[in-house]
C-alpha cells in the first residue's frame, strides 16, 4: 500500500525533496491513488501503462502537436522581423512532436532506410564496444553506468547510423542534453540559451555531414543518412534542412 499524501498535489514543476534520487514511492502512490492527475493549466499526468497506451494510439483523439504549447515556453516569434527560436524552430519539427500526415511521412523513410542488411551490420560493432566499455569497468574495479557505459552506448549507434566520423562525436552527447534538457517542466533562462545554442551548432555541423555526404556518398545499403539525401525511400525525398532535424531528433 503506497503513501497517498505522495500523490496529493503532485507537481512536476516543483518536485518533492529526494524525488530525483528515488522517484518510484511516488510513482507507485500515483499509480494507486491517482492514475489521472490533474497539474493545473489543462494538464493531466498518466501513470497507469494501459492509460499511456491507449492515448499513444489514438491520434485521433490525443495530439502529439506542440505548436502552441511550445511556441508559450520557447518563442515562436511574432511581428516583423521576429524569428522562431531554435528550439522552437527543432521540436516543432521533431518526429516525436508531430501527428499524421507529417509523422507518418518521415516515420516512413526513417524505417525504409534501416534495412535489415543496416541494421544487422550494427550488431558487431555494438557488442565489441559494450564488451570494451564493460572491460575498462573491470580494469578501473567500478562503474558509472550512466557515464562510463548507457551514455557511450546512443551515441556510437547514431553515430554509426549517420556515419560520423568517430573523431567528431564528442559533442553530440552535450548537444542533445542540452537539447532535451530545454523540455523539462521548468525552464531557466540558463538552460533555455544552452539549448538554443546546442541546435544552432547541432544543424550547423549537420548541414555540414549533408553537404559532405552529398558529394562523397556512402553505401545506400548501410549508410542511413546516404539513403535519406538520395530520396531512395519509396520515392519521397527530405530537404536538406528536414535531413538534419530527423537526425538531430533520433
Amino acid at each position: 500500500m503506497s503513501d497517498p499524501a505522495l500523490a496529493e498535489g503532485f507537481d512536476l514543476r516543483r518536485l518533492p525533496d529526494g524525488f530525483i534520487a528515488n522517484p518510484y514511492p511516488v510513482y507507485a502512490a500515483l499509480r494507486e491513488h491517482a492514475p489521472v492527475h490533474r497539474l493545473g493549466e489543462g494538464q493531466i499526468l498518466l501513470s497507469r501503462y494501459a492509460d499511456l497506451e491507449r492515448v499513444y494510439k489514438d491520434a485521433a483523439t490525443f495530439s502529439s502537436d506542440k505548436t502552441v504549447e511550445f511556441g508559450a515556453k520557447f518563442g515562436a516569434g511574432s511581428g516583423a522581423g521576429e524569428a522562431p527560436s531554435p528550439l522552437y524552430r527543432h521540436h516543432t519539427t521533431s518526429l516525436v512532436f508531430n501527428d499524421p500526415p507529417r509523422h507518418t511521412r518521415v516515420r516512413r523513410i526513417i524505417a525504409g532506410a534501416l534495412t535489415p542488411r543496416a541494421v544487422a551490420a550494427m550488431e558487431a560493432g555494438i557488442v565489441a564496444l559494450v564488451d570494451d566499455l564493460l572491460d575498462r569497468a573491470a580494469a578501473r574495479g567500478t562503474i558509472d553506468l550512466i557515464e562510463d557505459f548507457a551514455a557511450a552506448i546512443p551515441v556510437e549507434v547514431i553515430g554509426n547510423l549517420l556515419g560520423v566520423p568517430r573523431d567528431e562525436r564528442g559533442p553530440l552527447r552535450d548537444w542533445s542534453l542540452a537539447i532535451l534538457g530545454a523540455l523539462e517542466p521548468v525552464l531557466p533562462p540558463e538552460v533555455e540559451a544552452d539549448g538554443n545554442r546546442a541546435v544552432t551548432a547541432f544543424l550547423a555541423y549537420l548541414d555540414r555531414l549533408v553537404d559532405d555526404r552529398r558529394r562523397h556518398p556512402g553505401d545506400p545499403d548501410k549508410d542511413i543518412l546516404t539513403r535519406l539525401i538520395q530520396g531512395e525511400v519509396g520515392g519521397e525525398r527530405l530537404s536538406p534542412r528536414s535531413c538534419c532535424r530527423t537526425a538531430s531528433s533520433s
